[in-house]
């Protein structure tokens, strides 16, 4: 007896012993913290009940693996056409119903919220479905098939009192969030231009690469710039694969800015930079992942008697320590965009990256697709008459 009884206190000991140095040695990488708030606020019913609509590549690999990682997201049902593919989701993620109708789901189940990732269609569709019960959705970029379907979208969250998200990652990571938070210091002066670049794998269509690759580099600018007064849009369109677009910018705070969309890069190694300048200083954003801010006033040492050209500062990710948070799921902004979707369901921060933001983002593609087909610069304020 006494045998047992010490093995079964050993035991203990060693159990008790793991979780005391899991949260002693993981307080940087903080995985097991959060894993462990998530469980404990699902439990009390503090977390958001949110259900997600779409279980294919896209939401398998960049999204549904953030969720345990958000205390506030608790996965309460998953909704896919193919029934197979909910299943696995939802055992996967703990969620515990899934289901192939949406209407369904949503009688059953009453989530907070909806997060639903699909085709332009699928985004409209079940969008409407949603927002007319008066539930907020988090939406996948383009959040629909074109400019008047994505205005419907945000004109009926804001009838039925709710919101609406769009899956504009960039805005949240860490990476952009450094860059914008030092462009409102004293330090970065006022800005004057903003150039941003993306170049991706093969597309046919031009519309078609804005849409669906341009449009994040689109709202990438308005995050750190804000709005569009006009435009002018160049392209490089032959009958091959390559389609490239450069767009001369006057942003409605005086500054300008640049855009170049292309599709002459690789779908294996997507290339992006940002470049904004203040007054007497310089910020490069690379790839969403790494900032370098070249300023003669922040200078690290005097280096007296030396010529000495080139200084910076800089932030990058560490894969050195982050453990987790060097993940592509927390610097490309995936974790960030879901968890400030829980916390808005809450009520613990207004909505970011919204449906409104989708329809400025929208407008500026047709800005773009007419001043390509006109030749000619294009005002934002007319946008809505070219359309129709």
């Amino acid at each position: 007896m006494t045998k047992h009884f010490m093995v079964a206190f050993y035991s203990c000991y060693v159990f008790v012993k793991n979780i005391i140095d899991r949260i002693k040695y993981n307080v940087k990488d903080k995985t097991f913290i959060l894993a462990l708030k998530h469980r404990v606020m699902r439990e009390k019913g503090e977390s958001a009940r949110i259900a997600f609509v779409g279980a294919g590549i896209h939401s398998t690999e960049s999204l549904y693996p953030n969720i345990p990682m958000i205390p506030e997201f608790d996965l309460v049902a998953v909704c896919d056409l193919i029934e197979e593919r909910a299943r696995l989701k939802a055992k996967k993620y703990g969620a515990p119903n899934y289901y192939r109708d949406v209407e369904v789901m949503l009688d059953k189940v009453k989530p907070q919220g909806v997060c639903i990732c699909g085709p332009p269609d699928m985004h409209y569709e079940v969008g409407l479905k949603v927002l007319e019960r008066g539930i907020p959705i988090w939406v996948e970029k383009p959040p629909a098939p074109n400019l008047a379907k994505t205005m419907e979208l945000a004109e009926l969250a804001k009838k039925r009192n709710t919101f609406g998200m769009v899956g504009f990652m960039k805005r949240f990571a860490p990476a952009n969030l450094v860059a914008k938070e030092f462009m409102k210091s004293s330090a970065f002066g006022k800005l004057s231009s903003i150039t941003v670049i993306h170049g991706c794998g093969p597309y046919e269509d031009v519309r078609n690469m804005l849409s669906f690759n341009g449009i994040h580099m689109i709202d990438l600018l308005r995050f750190f710039a804000g709005d569009v007064e006009r435009l002018f849009a160049y392209a490089y369109n032959p009958p091959e694969n390559v389609k490239a677009v450069s767009v001369s910018i006057q942003l409605a705070n005086g500054a300008v800015g640049q855009l170049n969309q292309n599709s002459g890069h690789t779908w294996s190694d997507c290339f992006e930079q940002t470049y904004i300048s203040g007054s007497g200083v310089g910020i490069l954003i690379d790839a969403s992942r790494a900032v370098e801010v070249m300023s003669e006033n922040g200078r690290f040492a005097k280096g007296e008697g030396l010529r000495l050209f080139g200084w910076s500062n800089r932030y990058y990710v560490s894969g050195n320590m982050a453990g987790w948070f060097a993940s592509g799921h927390y610097t490309r902004g995936y974790w960030g965009e879901l968890d400030h979707f829980a916390k808005a369901c809450l009520g613990m921060v207004k909505p970011a990256a919204t449906l409104e933001d989708g329809v400025e983002a929208m407008s500026i593609i047709e800005a773009m697709m007419a001043s390509l087909k006109g030749g000619k610069p294009i005002y934002m304020k007319d946008v809505n008459q070219i359309v129709e």
